[in-house]
C-alpha cells in the first residue's frame, strides 16, 4: 500500500510479533527516464526488520524500463518481483500503468512474457484486478497473464471502475484458480477471520493477501493462525507503537507533520473509534495530544479534544 506499508509499519509489525508469510513493497515506478526508487521504499528491502521474504513491486507500462529495473533490483535482497496491474490511482493510470495495463491485454501479455524471461524461476508474480470497466474483460486478461507463466497471481476481485466499492467477485477469482496453473491469492475486503475463511472457501484460492485489513488490525495475522482477537490494550499498543515508529522516520520532524503521517494509518482505523474521538484525531496536530486521545478512547474515557 503506497505511503502506508512502509518501514515504520514493518517495524511495528515486528514489535507486535504480527508477521505475514511474505511482504510486497509499495510500488516502484518505472518510466523511460528512470525508476523512481525512493528511500522510503528501498529501505523496506535493505532494512527489512522482519524475518519475512519481501517482494519488490514494479509499476510501469513499457517493457524496456521494466526490464531495466528488474535488473537493478537484483542488487537488492528480495524474494522476487511483482508487477502491479491493479492500482486504480489516477496519476498512475494516466501513464498507462497499474490497472490501466488491463485495457490492452495484448500489451499486457508482452510485458508479462518479457518479465518472465528476465526473472528466475519462483521469483515472478502479478497482482491484477478483473478489468478496467467490467469483469467480462477478465478471461482475456487471464490469458495474457498466463502466457507470462507467473509463479504467483494475486487477484483483487474488483474492476478499476469499482475502485474499492461493491462486493468482491469471488467467481472471478475461482475462474483464475481453474485456469492459471500457478497458485492464486484472493485480495479485497478481508478484515476478519470470517472474511478470510469465506473468501478461501468461495474462491478455492491457495491463500489471501491483505492490505487495509492489516493496517486496521495487525493482530488479524494472529487470528488467521488460530490465535485470539486483540484486546483493547493490545490495540492501544499498536497505535502507540506506530506513533513512535512514524516519528522516528520523519526527515524534518515537526508535530503537525508527525500527526499527518500518522493519520495515513488512522484513516483505515477510524471506524473503530467513537465519533468524537475520530473528530478529534482527524484535527489533531500534537503527537502527545494524539497519544492521549488514543489512550482515552481505548479506556472508553471522555475524549479530551484539544488540537
Amino acid at each position: 500500500m503506497q505511503s502506508v506499508t512502509d518501514l515504520p509499519f514493518l517495524r511495528t509489525l515486528q514489535r507486535l510479533n504480527c508477521l505475514p508469510d511474505f511482504i510486497v513493497t509499495p510500488y516502484l515506478r518505472s518510466s523511460t527516464t528512470s525508476c523512481v526508487m525512493p528511500d522510503s521504499i528501498t529501505r523496506c528491502i535493505t532494512e527489512n526488520p522482519t524475518s519475512c521474504p519481501i517482494w519488490a513491486q514494479l509499476a510501469g507500462s513499457e517493457i524496456e524500463p521494466l526490464l531495466r529495473d528488474v535488473e537493478k533490483l537484483r542488487e537488492f535482497p528480495i524474494a522476487g518481483i511483482n508487477l502491479n496491474a491493479g492500482c486504480p490511482a489516477p496519476l498512475m493510470n494516466r501513464h498507462g500503468a497499474g490497472a490501466a495495463l488491463l485495457k490492452n491485454p495484448i500489451h499486457l501479455r508482452r510485458i508479462c512474457c518479457a518479465m518472465r524471461s528476465a526473472t528466475a524461476p519462483g521469483c515472478w508474480s502479478v497482482k491484477c484486478r478483473l478489468g478496467w470497466e467490467s469483469a467480462e474483460e477478465f478471461p482475456q486478461i487471464l490469458e495474457a497473464i498466463a502466457a507470462g507463466a507467473p509463479d504467483l497471481l494475486i487477484v483483487h476481485a474488483r474492476t478499476r471502475r469499482q475502485l474499492y466499492a461493491g462486493e468482491p467477485n469471488d467467481a472471478a477469482v475461482r475462474l483464475a484458480v481453474q485456469q492459471v496453473p500457478c497458485p492464486v491469492l484472493a485480495n479485497g475486503d478481508i478484515a476478519s477471520r470470517d472474511d478470510a475463511e469465506h473468501r478461501l472457501l468461495s474462491t478455492q484460492a491457495r491463500g489471501i493477501m491483505i492490505g487495509r485489513g492489516i493496517v486496521r488490525n495487525p493482530y488479524l495475522l494472529r487470528e488467521l493462525r488460530g490465535g485470539m482477537s486483540p484486546s483493547r490494550d493490545e490495540m492501544l499498543l499498536y497505535y502507540t507503537t506506530l506513533l513512535e515508529e512514524t516519528g522516528r522516520e520523519l526527515p524534518h520532524p515537526s508535530p503537525s507533520a508527525h500527526c499527518n503521517r500518522m493519520k495515513k494509518f488512522l484513516a483505515y482505523c477510524y471506524k473503530d473509534f467513537p465519533a468524537q474521538a475520530e473528530y478529534c484525531l482527524r484535527r489533531c496536530t500534537s503527537p502527545s495530544a494524539m497519544e492521549q486521545l488514543l489512550l482515552s478512547s481505548a479506556k472508553q474515557e471522555p475524549i479530551p479534544c484539544t488540537h
